[in-house]
């Protein structure tokens, strides 16, 4: 199992459980199909798992091909001969057939609108591997774990839309991308040194890239206010606020970094989890806004 967890980063699986579960409430809420939610959970799992052993895969075909340097841990069971890769090809491949079938699925109940759905986070699960060496990594990663995700669960649910769904996906977006901007933050000469141009390498140096970071997470909190302001969300939105706390951490966490970067994978860690934390709490607040919200008109229409 250890083994299955590290070949396919399971451990990031968080981040589609995150991407899923709020479109998921807002299509209980809406009465839309419970079962459908499940299995369009299973399938973005199985896809995020088979999308990471891809980049995994083209990692290792290019250390082998130019002998450059791994990142940390990366394809550790290739290098030390734990798995073959045969094997993880044939990991590689069911993890794509079961999100496949999830996929081909929907697109024989709603045909159209999910294939395009489909057709277009497949484009870009196929293109990220490559995506960091051109400035897009972050937004391909935003855009497949907010609109494509909250749309495609949301009308699978429901097959309709919602805007104060497709609003929300838009902050939520940026904390995901905060997410792995940290990451990229904590590996800033590695980056470098390998040739990769992610945000904070188009930045130019730490310190843009720490002031970039800062803008983005503000961008999404002012959207939640614009959001309230043009009657899209309900006030209770304001609520989402609360994470500001783990931003400050994050920031002063990062902070410490803009000089030098971690010295083992502990450090690397309790600065990463600070950036997870944040988008955890940011997901749990804006279910705890959906809820109430629901409750709130639900007892309107009971007194009225």
């Amino acid at each position: 199992m250890d083994l299955f967890i590290r070949c396919t980063r399971a451990y990031s699986l968080p981040m589609s459980v995150m991407a899923w579960i709020i479109p998921f409430v807002f299509g209980v809420f809406a009465k839309g199909n419970i079962l459908y939610g499940l299995l369009a959970l299973i399938g973005i799992a199985f896809a995020h798992l088979g999308s990471n052993m891809f980049d995994d895969f083209i990692d290792y075909k290019r250390h082998l091909k130019e002998n450059n340097q791994l990142q940390k841990g990366k394809c550790s069971y290739f290098l030390n001969n734990e798995l073959s890769q045969k094997k993880f090809f044939i990991i590689m491949v069911i993890c794509f057939v079961v999100a496949l079938a999830a996929g081909l699925f929907f697109i024989f109940v709603y045909k159209f609108p999910i294939a395009i759905l489909m057709a277009v986070a497949g484009a870009l699960c196929l293109i990220y591997p490559r995506s960091s060496y051109f400035g897009v990594g972050e937004l391909i990663i935003g855009v497949i774990f907010s609109p494509l995700a909250f749309t495609g669960v949301y009308y699978v649910m429901a097959q309709s839309y919602s805007l104060p769904l497709l609003w929300l996906s838009i902050p939520f977006a940026i904390m995901v991308v905060a997410l792995l901007y940290a990451h990229s933050f904590l590996d800033f000469n590695y980056d470098v040194s390998d040739g990769k141009k992610t945000l904070c390498v188009l930045c130019g140096n730490k310190e843009e890239a720490y002031r970039l970071l800062v803008f983005l997470i503000i961008t999404a909190y002012f959207l939640i206010f614009a959001g309230v302001t043009l009657y899209i969300l309900p006030p209770v939105y304001f609520l989402t606020y609360l994470s500001g706390f783990w931003a400050m951490k994050l920031f002063k966490g990062l902070q410490n970094y803009i000089d030098k970067e971690p010295c083992n994978e502990k450090e690397f860690l309790e600065v990463f989890n600070k950036a997870q934390a944040l988008t955890v709490v940011f997901t749990l607040l804006v279910i705890l806004c959906s809820v109430l919200s629901t409750a709130h008109v639900e007892l309107l229409r009971t007194l009225n």
